[in-house]
C-alpha cells in the first residue's frame, strides 16, 4: 500500500510527464501518448511509469526515438 507521500510524488511525476510528452509529440500528427500510472517505490528512489501510445504501429517508431 502507498503511503500519502508516495501518492503525491506519483501524481506530481504523472503530471509533469504528461505535459512533456504533449510538447513533444505537437510536432508528430497523429501520435497520443498518455502516462496511464507511475509508481513510486517506497524510498522514492526508482519511478515507474506505464504509457500507452496511441496508434500501435507507430509504437517501435516512438520508442526508437525517446
Amino acid at each position: 500500500m502507498e503511503t500519502t507521500r508516495q501518492q503525491k510524488i506519483s501524481r506530481l511525476i504523472q503530471k509533469e510527464l504528461s505535459e512533456i510528452f504533449l510538447q513533444q509529440t505537437k510536432a508528430t500528427n497523429g501520435i497520443l501518448i498518455s502516462v496511464s500510472e507511475v509508481r513510486v517505490t517506497s524510498d522514492l528512489s526508482i519511478a515507474r511509469a506505464y504509457l500507452s501510445i496511441f496508434p500501435n504501429d507507430k509504437k517501435e517508431e516512438l520508442i526508437e526515438n525517446i
